[in-house]
């Protein structure tokens, strides 16, 4: 069972950026935020990257150990400068109802530090998700082993554990993608699934999903999928909802053998009844009659388009290998494959340094 605080405030959610991916994704993230029971934590032991970070609060973990000069690409630096600064992360950790934690895998600090942090959480019994992207393949076998093995340990200790391979990137965008506008993408999802997870949780709804909802579907461990469909115009909302539940940047997981499922539909105006039935049966036609359902829908003045469908469902079996494929950049074209969704064809500003 997790410890939920009693705050007559409001909720309270702790997203974790870890790493330099964990901290790039913050930077889109706060300049967007529109509430105040979100609260931003960098968390990295590069001083440098912290310095142009923007957050509510910075952790320069290990700062004895790595003097702020990163982990070297080495799981065993970061894990050693987490477990350092285990006091200050605690006193985070600590202040939150729920983590979110936002990490690259594959390199030292995202994948040493977060799956402590993780651990950290789980001890205090806090609801742990996190969302990590995974390395291309031609970053060669070193690196994708390093990966898998920090994958293999968030699993062990947070409850939902959502992957965005990057080699996903080369097979949506197409081999002709400039590489920072790839990771780009790769930041812009990881900002959608995050604000909308915060969006949920935090603005009152006509049909809610309360912190006790969202815990007991959050309440088991395995794969997760978590994808955002968003449009402008209603009729558009089966299109929106086939974005949410086929994300291909979304490492393939088997969403009918799933325990639990929230399904949130935030709107800025109004949706009809009929689209409401529609979006709810097509989803539970998709998983186990004995899955855990709730649905949620809320009116969200500030949404970026006019509709938003959000799908998280947990406990999830894998049906992808953990090893890389052999021949990464032998993908069909872009149109054959998927339709890119509009929640990365939305691209947000580059963050502004504070």
């Amino acid at each position: 069972m997790f410890d939920l605080i009693e705050n007559s405030g409001g909720l309270s959610i702790g997203v974790f950026g870890v790493g330099g991916c964990g901290c790039n994704t913050l930077n889109h993230l706060y300049g967007e935020q529109h509430n105040q029971f979100a609260k931003f934590y960098s968390v990295n032991t590069d001083k440098v990257v912290l310095e142009h970070t923007q957050s509510d609060q910075f952790v320069l973990i290990g700062a004895e150990l790595t003097h702020g000069y990163g982990a070297g690409a080495d799981p065993a630096i970061g894990l050693l400068a987490a477990q350092e600064s285990e006091a200050q992360l605690l006193e985070l950790i600590a202040e939150c109802d729920i983590l979110l934690c936002a990490t690259g895998l594959g390199g030292g600090t995202g994948t040493g530090a977060t799956p402590y942090i993780a651990k950290l959480g789980k001890e205090q019994n806090k609801p742990v998700i996190c969302i990590a992207t995974l390395p291309f393949s031609s970053e060669g076998m070193l690196r994708n082993k390093i990966a898998q093995t920090g994958l293999e340990e968030l699993r062990q200790y947070a409850n939902a554990v959502v992957t965005l391979p990057n080699d996903q990137l080369i097979a949506v965008l197409g081999n002709d993608v400039g590489l920072f506008d790839a990771f780009k993408h790769s930041n812009q999802i990881l900002h959608s699934l995050i604000k909308s997870m915060v969006d949920m949780l935090c603005y009152q709804g006509l049909i809610n999903v309360d912190l006790r909802d969202f815990v007991r579907v959050m309440d088991t461990q395995g794969d997760a999928v978590l994808g955002v469909g968003k449009c402008d115009d209603e009729n558009e909302l089966q299109i929106a909802l086939e974005q949410a539940l086929s994300n291909p940047l979304v490492s393939s997981v088997d969403m009918a053998s799933s325990s639990g499922v929230i399904i949130q539909i935030n709107c800025k105006d109004e949706i009809s009844l009929g689209n409401y039935n529609f979006i709810t049966d097509t989803v539970r036609q998709r998983i186990s009659p004995s899955a855990l359902v709730i649905c949620g829908a809320s009116k969200i003045e500030q949404l970026e388009m006019n509709y938003e469908i959000l799908i998280i469902a947990t406990g999830a079996e894998s049906t992808t290998s953990d090893e890389p494929p052999s021949t990464p950049l032998e993908s069909k074209k872009t149109d054959e494959l998927f339709d890119i969704p509009a929640l990365i064809r939305k691209q947000a500003p580059a963050p502004v340094r504070k």
